[in-house]
């Protein structure tokens, strides 16, 4: 049955084409950028800090 499924004569059988994999890791890339400027930028600027109040 399993040459008759449509999508593994698309895909080519199991392994993954060389095209995703490129493009995975360029996404990997840019979301952890993001992730780390996002964090960097929590830090810096104190976005989630409690403002205290002097007494």
């Amino acid at each position: 049955m399993d040459s008759l499924d449509p999508l593994n004569q698309l895909a080519g059988g199991n392994s993954p084409s060389p095209l995703l994999l490129i493009m995975g890791c360029i996404g990997a890339f840019f979301a952890g950028a993001l992730i780390t400027s996002l964090l960097r930028g929590s830090d810096e600027q104190g976005w989630f800090k409690q403002k205290e109040k002097d007494e």
